[in-house]
């Protein structure tokens, strides 16, 4: 059976221990009292954290039918349950070739419940360990040398800490810090004035700052619009000074955050695009898809939108609406400005929507696949993975 096919439910027990070897010693074992369940007990003592007794009946003990035999039984005396395997073992002191006394349970798992506790008993043993009158045969000056084997399961070793790589968070204490940094950007939004619609004003504009090696490796757009050391801070017109705060975070391994990217999916797709951050403007794809439900209504507007800014997957996502509502859209959305090309992506969504499982396209059949599939494949070979599903598969196609 394969590991996988197994279904755990709690958690599986770990290893067994090896056997702990105990050696219980009842000196003048000969006159303990013979009398009918009553025990001489040993001092407690200590194993796999649990403390433990044995109780001895020279007499036998009351549930015991026959006379004349002795009953051995171990206790838990600890408040917590424990599973053990376990046995007893008498072993003649000077003749080996006698009988060796054992006592187990076929190698069973026992489950000793804590003392007090009513869902287990916390005592097993042997009701009919071996006659008395043998045993007294057993004494090694007089003494009854008792083993009391135990395993149990190993309890898990905590894990070691060993702490991750601190790149990322190196990075980060160096994101915005003016010492650090050897350029800079002045982010303001032009808007209109109230009084003459023909001037622009600027609002309150905020600097932030980098270094130029992270941008040129990040954001390669927005590395050729500085030179390390430049006196002045590159002014940033068009992007809302928060938008871009995401996308330097972005790019000094800063992870952005769903809500964040749901919330301002188009204006990160709008920076990221400019400055050529791939990872964040996907994100933000994907965020937005994900929060579109496509109408016939928006479609056309969407799907315009998505086409212009390169987002094929967004763009599968209508292509798939449109293939499913066809006589919906018919006669209600013009495709008079649509490019051709998306016209083409449409009869792709069609024909990949009326395959069967059994009529899938073979795995090399590069224009039927799902865009998530190019983009992996791509990826996988080091290839860039922005731009429409024409691009990717003609870029497969030469690699």
């Amino acid at each position: 059976m394969d590991a996988g096919d197994v279904v755990n439910v709690g958690t599986p027990p770990g290893p067994l221990s090896d056997w702990a070897i105990k050696k219980v010693h009842f000196h003048g074992f000969a006159g303990l009292p013979t009398t009918r369940n009553v025990p001489a007990e040993s001092p407690e003592f200590s194993c796999f954290g649990h403390q433990w007794m044995v109780a001895i009946y020279p007499g036998g003990h009351k549930q015991s039918k026959e006379e004349g035999n002795v009953t051995v039984l171990l206790y838990n005396h600890s408040l917590e349950s424990i599973q053990a395997h376990f046995k007893f073992v008498l072993k003649h002191p000077t003749d080996r070739t006698k009988r060796t006394f054992q006592a187990k349970w076929d190698d069973k798992m026992i489950t000793f419940g804590g003392e007090g506790q009513e869902e287990y008993i916390n005592g097993w043993g042997k009701l009919i360990f071996a006659k008395r009158e043998t045993m007294l045969t057993y004494l090694d000056n007089g003494t009854l040398k008792l083993e009391v084997h135990l395993r149990t399961y190993k309890k898990a070793e905590p894990a070691s800490f060993v702490p991750a790589n601190p790149c990322s968070g190196n990075l980060l204490k160096g994101f915005n810090n003016e010492e650090m940094s050897d350029v800079a950007f002045e982010v303001g939004e032009e808007v209109e004035s109230a009084a003459n619609r023909r001037k622009r004003a600027k609002t309150t504009s905020t600097t932030f700052h980098a270094f130029h090696s992270i941008l040129r490796l990040n954001a390669p757009a927005l590395a050729d619009m500085c030179r390390p050391g430049d006196e002045g801070a590159v002014p940033i017109i068009g992007v809302e000074p928060y938008v871009f705060k995401t996308v330097m975070y972005f790019c000094y391994g800063g992870t952005v955050s769903e809500e964040d990217l749901s919330a301002n999916a188009k204006a990160i797709i709008e920076a990221a695009d400019r400055f050529g951050i791939v990872s964040l403007k996907l994100q933000a794809e994907a965020a937005l898809a994900e929060q579109t439900e496509v109408t016939v209504d928006n479609m056309l507007d969407n799907l315009l939108y998505a086409n212009s800014k390169n987002l094929a997957l967004f763009q599968e996502k209508i292509m798939d609406f449109a293939a499913e509502n066809g006589d919906r859209i018919v006669g209600n959305v013009s495709f008079d400005d649509v490019p051709g090309n998306l016209i083409s992506d449409i009869l792709t969504a069609v024909a990949r929507g009326k395959r069967s499982i059994s009529e899938s396209a073979p795995e090399d059949d590069l224009k039927f696949m799902r865009v998530g599939e190019l983009r992996k494949r791509l990826h996988d070979k080091g290839l860039c993975i922005d731009g429409s599903r024409e691009t990717m598969i003609a870029l497969l196609r030469e690699n």
